[in-house]
């Protein structure tokens, strides 16, 4: 099985989160190809389709001061050709994994949010430094064996998230005690997709725990095993 990451962006190790992306998925049978330029690996799925599209990466507009260093280098709008590719890709049946940034990028694009199930919403979602989370899975079936457990990570809070997603895992700190849907899954134009808000670098990836839980909901999303 075939997964595209497209990773990229500022202020993450994206090379190292998408090379222990592809580790802790690889026991699934999932050989993964990893694309810097987003554009391009987008336009490959018309000559090699993949089964697994991973959203690795921060790449939005890049609007505001703050970016000024940055913009000529990340800042992107993603083309008519690129929105489509994603598009085409779930009505084919294809899964979309989102990791973490994912919920930041193609700001300009109304449906991204929709397709990923919640996004970003500037001036209103934010996160702490990284902290030690303690993350709590819901009583979803795909939670099932899953106990509570703690990664140190960045906490994303009041994202805008959608009310038909299923949440597989809720997240807390001492920094933000109410519990914040961190992971969760839905189908979109045929497809399915799941988004993880955590993910901020490696080490936060390959935490056991956190490893085994985006296994289990990679495979429902590639059909291996269906949610209830």
């Amino acid at each position: 099985m075939k997964n595209l990451i497209l990773s990229g962006g500022i202020f993450h190790d994206f090379a190292a989160s998408s090379g222990a992306l592809d580790e802790i998925l690889a026991p699934l049978g999932i050989t993964s190809r990893i694309e810097s330029d987003i554009e391009r690996g987008l336009a490959s799925l018309a000559d090699e389709p993949v089964e697994l599209l991973t959203i690795n990466a921060l790449r939005w507009e890049m609007v505001g001061e703050k970016y000024d260093a940055y913009r000529d280098e990340w800042a992107m709008s993603l083309s008519p050709a690129g929105r489509h590719a994603i598009v085409n890709h779930l009505g084919q049946g294809g899964a979309l994994l989102g990791l973490h940034t994912a919920s930041i990028c193609f700001s300009d694009w109304p449906l991204w949010g929709n397709i990923l199930g919640g996004s970003w919403q500037w001036g209103t979602s934010w996160h702490p430094a990284p902290e030690t989370i303690k993350l709590t899975p819901t009583a979803h079936p795909l939670m099932q064996g899953i106990s509570v457990f703690e990664v140190f990570d960045e906490l994303y809070t009041e994202l805008s998230v959608l009310p038909e997603v299923d949440t597989l895992i809720t997240g807390s700190s001492t920094s933000l005690t109410s519990n914040n849907p961190l992971l969760w899954i839905h189908e979109y134009g045929g497809g399915r997709v799941v988004y993880d808000a955590m993910g901020h670098d490696a080490q936060a990836i390959k935490q056991a725990d956190h490893a085994k839980v985006l296994r289990q909901s990679v495979a429902w999303a590639t059909g291996r095993e269906r949610a209830a």
